[in-house]
């Protein structure tokens, strides 16, 4: 069982972080009058309706309704429990915890957990057998000789899997792991022929493969000398999907949010290549194409991304994909071009770290200059045909563009490259702009239809209102909520949800605790009652209450429930008619009369 952490160390917790700072390596925030606003790290869009309060310490998604404290959002974003996300936050805050670590979750209790520690104690052992073994002694030579500096084998974990059938499968079964799970897993192979299982990577270099927590997912190994397959990767598992992952993200995520910018290179090597060269905000796509996935991370992360893939036609067939993509969901893509028709890793190895920097990233085309080279691959432009088709495939790119300086630009560059009157370029894309701007507004309106079914909300009623301002005010004084107490007796709130909050911040106060938003969201054990909470919490409410507006709210909670008292009256005098109970609807009547008068 966890063990419970005292109140006064998770208020101290609390008091000792910064929500803005915690959420920040998540997500890309920028400030907006009092509050920090980004895109949902919960849900997917391109507007950012996701807000951070960092004078209440909250933080409450307008779209999707997530909400809570510091502590719910690494739970939700992070799948840990309180404990954990106790822990966690309090190393940030360098406050010691007596507790002990392994009794807040119990490692290897389902399936998902038992891969993951197994491939994390691979990936130590690996690595192990690569610096501190004779057995590891080649491999580590021939990283060596291609320029793998020990800081950029510690800092990616690089190991080594014996040329042996059955190494890591001893390891791992030593330590309690049974095959089933392994093969699953995708660390061990069984034998078609006898049946046997055998290592997966046996004698290859390791590259470990990292989850946005920091777990070891994933492996791929690679050969020293002759062999098929060059690279090894696992295969798709309960905790490794391709489509998710994004090679070093998770070491490079401090990087990127500080530079709000990122490199996309095609694989792993490319990826640690550069790394030594000094780009430390680069990543690895998993040797498949870019998913919506992928960029919904990139997103939330950065602003711009450069692309940096081989510079060969199934690379640069990759980098229009991958652009296009990102250009979607709105981001500043850029295109780092390598010459002579090499790899980053190659490039790196022959010209060096500061060529690479200067030359090549330093360097970048705009996504829109890259299309228009790209756009001349396979034409011979002197032929009259095959220009015209170039331009018009020119045009009607630009034609998509918002921002009318950038318009101008480009066809300024293609009226002199070609010779062409200025004045005709953008009479042509002028009728192309408009003809992309009418489809582009029709095919909104088909996709917004469904959302706005979905998404409307009925306005709330005043009573409704009146509570949720009341109850802002009560979760900022204890005062306030005895007044409010008071005048209410023994009237409830209206909607149960209310009551609920309104019931537990009673007992909240009876236990001597002070007004404290994150502290009441600690309090609370209901995930809905805590996303309402947020969301109440986040209502810009005044300082103090006049009389007549504490009264105004008092009567409208009052008087829907007068309201519904009324409704119930009705119904028992339509059910005394019924059964012809004279007396009693004459009762009922006089009541439901009274209760007219007193609203």
């Amino acid at each position: 069982m966890a063990e419970r952490i005292p109140n006064e160390i998770v208020k101290q917790i609390s008091q000792s972080v910064d929500i803005v700072e915690v959420i920040s390596n998540f997500v890309h925030l920028k400030k907006q009058g009092r509050n920090y606003f980004g895109l949902c790290p919960f849900h997917n869009e391109k507007s950012p309706s996701f807000s951070v309060s960092p004078d209440k310490q909250i933080y409450h998604c307008f779209g999707c309704g997530a909400g809570g404290n510091v502590f719910s959002f690494l739970m939700d974003i992070e799948g840990l429990s309180f404990q954990e996300a106790a822990i966690k936050l309090a190393g940030m805050a360098n406050i010691p915890l007596h507790i002990n670590v392994s009794q807040s979750k119990t490692p290897g209790t389902n399936t998902y957990d038992k891969m993951i520690e197994a491939h994390e104690l691979l990936r130590q052992f690996y690595h192990h057998l690569l610096v501190n073994t004779n057995k590891g002694q080649e491999a580590l030579e021939y990283l060596t000789r291609r320029n793998f500096t020990r800081e950029m084998i510690d800092h990616f974990q690089i190991g080594y899997c014996l040329n042996e059938w059955d190494t890591s499968l001893k390891f791992l079964k030593s330590r309690g792991f049974s095959e089933e799970l392994l093969e699953k897993a995708g660390l061990i192979i069984k034998s078609e022929s006898n049946h046997q299982y055998f290592d997966r990577f046996r004698g290859r270099i390791i590259f470990p493969i990292f989850d946005m927590k920091g777990n070891t997912v994933a492996f791929s190994g690679r050969v020293m000398h002759k062999g098929e397959p060059k690279y090894l990767n696992s295969p798709e598992t309960p905790i490794f999907h391709k489509g998710k992952t994004l090679y070093n993200f998770y070491q490079a995520r401090s990087s990127i949010r500080k530079k709000q910018s990122l490199v996309i290179f095609e694989g792993f090597a490319d990826c640690i290549a550069a790394y030594g060269g000094g780009v430390d905000n680069g990543i690895g796509a998993m040797g498949t194409a870019l998913t919506e996935e992928h960029v919904h991370m990139i997103k939330r992360n950065a602003e711009r991304v450069i692309l940096c893939f081989d510079s060969d036609s199934a690379g640069q067939s990759a980098t229009l994909k991958a652009g296009e993509l990102l250009q979607k969901a709105g981001c500043t893509v850029q295109v780092a071009m390598i010459p002579e028709a090499k790899d980053p890793d190659e490039y790196i190895r022959t010209h060096g770290s500061d060529a690479f920097i200067n030359k090549v990233i330093g360097t970048s085309l705009t996504f829109m200059a890259f299309k228009m080279k790209y756009y001349q691959t396979g034409k011979n432009l002197k032929n009259e045909g095959d220009r015209l088709a170039y331009i018009e495939q020119v045009l009607g790119d630009i034609a998509t563009m918002d921002n009318a300086i950038e318009r101008d630009v480009y066809l300024r560059q293609l009226a002199d490259e070609f010779s062409l009157s200025l004045d005709a370029l953008k009479q042509q894309e002028r009728q192309l702009y408009y003809m992309h701007k009418k489809g582009s507004k029709k095919q909104e309106q088909q996709n917004r239809v469904p959302v706005s079914i979905m998404s409307q909300k009925p306005a709330r009623k005043a009573f409704e209102n009146a509570e949720r301002i009341l109850i802002a005010h009560m979760l900022k004084s204890v005062t306030f909520t005895q007044r409010v107490q008071k005048a209410l007796q023994d009237i409830p709130f209206n909607l149960d949800d209310h009551q609920a909050i309104v019931t537990y911040l009673y007992g909240f106060y009876e236990e001597g605790n002070e007004p404290d938003l994150t502290q009441f969201l600690n309090f609370l054990n209901d995930q809905h009652l805590k996303k309402l909470v947020a969301e109440i919490g986040m209502i810009s409410i005044a300082e103090e209450v006049t009389d007549r507006e504490f009264q105004d709210y008092i009567k409208h909670v009052v008087n829907q429930h007068k309201w519904l008292k009324i409704k119930e009256k009705e119904r028992e005098s339509i059910e005394a008619e019924r059964q012809h109970d004279v007396k009693r609807a004459a009762e009922i009547a006089n009541e439901i009369i009274q209760l007219r008068k007193s609203l």
